[in-house]
């Protein structure tokens, strides 16, 4: 494997480990999927506690485990 003399060598490492691991484009979706959970979910606890109706704070806390739920596929398929 033919590695660029000028990378530091965390550099060397990062890219050899986005190559092993099936590129970035994982680890930026899982990132994503990550964020949209931890936002929907803390929408859900809010609307829970703050809201008379508290089934539209568990459907939102639904929706982002979801979002979790399809973080955690793509770890494991990684």
């Amino acid at each position: 494997m033919k590695r660029d003399e000028n990378l530091s060598l965390e550099e060397q490492v990062a890219q050899i480990r986005a190559k092993r691991n099936g590129g970035e484009w994982k680890d930026r979706a899982r990132r994503i999927l990550n964020n949209v959970f931890l936002v929907v979910a803390g929408c859900g606890v809010a609307t829970y506690f703050l809201s008379d109706d508290k089934m539209n704070g568990i459907i939102l806390v639904g929706i982002g485990m979801a979002f979790k739920a399809v973080e955690i596929i793509i770890r494991i398929l990684r």
